[in-house]
């Protein structure tokens, strides 16, 4: 009975504070989606929560660490989602027509979170703290895994003598090339005579398979 009466005071006040955590994160990562990381500051993502400023600062040590941790929170939603869904979104009955799922579905995610990706990929290169570079890196190539996996439902199609290794090399340069063309207006994507979308989506579906049913030479 004692423990009982100590603990229920502090149960209430412990549910509160993780959903004020919590808001801060989704405010937080919203804003990064609308505004990237100029957007990002803490009047605003306090405003957007719907807390006072001070409550930021109770909870974190300061913005950098939200941003790590609104960071953290979208890399593990995305990890845990594509383990979920990527197979039903992506696998189909031959690896040319998965290939273009996969390849459309990068396009739509860069297209619709640029501001995200974007703040991402600066926060990182910029931050001092290099346990976080090292862990959001991680879970990336984790997600780089799942896709893999999925794509070795092809291996028949495959004659690359290391499929796995060249599943990850061929992944890891669409996905690259997509960012690029997609995040970076300046890019040699963009010169004249100038690439459009579905040219080069067509264009890396073309080499992405290319490269994967090629025999290797020793």
């Amino acid at each position: 009975m004692c423990m009982n009466s100590e603990e229920s005071p502090h149960q209430p006040r412990q549910e509160r504070s993780r959903a004020t955590a919590e808001r801060l994160l989704n405010a937080t990562i919203r804003i990064l989606d609308e505004s990237g990381l100029d957007g990002a500051v803490i009047p605003r993502i306090a405003a957007v929560a719907k807390v006072a400023p001070a409550s930021v600062y109770r909870r974190f040590a300061d913005k950098e660490a939200l941003l790590r941790a609104a960071f953290m929170h979208v890399l593990k939603q995305s990890n845990q989602a594509n383990h979920q869904q990527l197979k039903t979104l992506i696998l189909r009955d031959t690896l040319a027509s998965t290939s273009k799922c996969l390849i459309t579905l990068l396009f739509k995610q860069f297209q619709q979170h640029p501001h995200l990706f974007r703040a991402l990929s600066h926060f990182i290169d910029a931050d001092s703290n290099s346990e976080f570079a090292n862990e959001a890196r991680s879970i990336m190539s984790a997600n780089v895994d799942v896709i893999v996996e999925i794509l070795l439902m092809h291996r028949s199609e495959i004659a690359h003598g290391l499929p796995e290794s060249a599943l990850r090399f061929a992944v890891l340069n669409v996905t690259c090339s997509i960012e690029t063309f997609t995040l970076d207006p300046r890019s040699l994507w963009h010169t004249e005579p100038s690439t459009s979308e579905s040219e080069l989506a067509e264009s890396l579906v073309h080499s992405f398979v290319a490269y994967l049913t090629t025999s290797q030479a020793a």
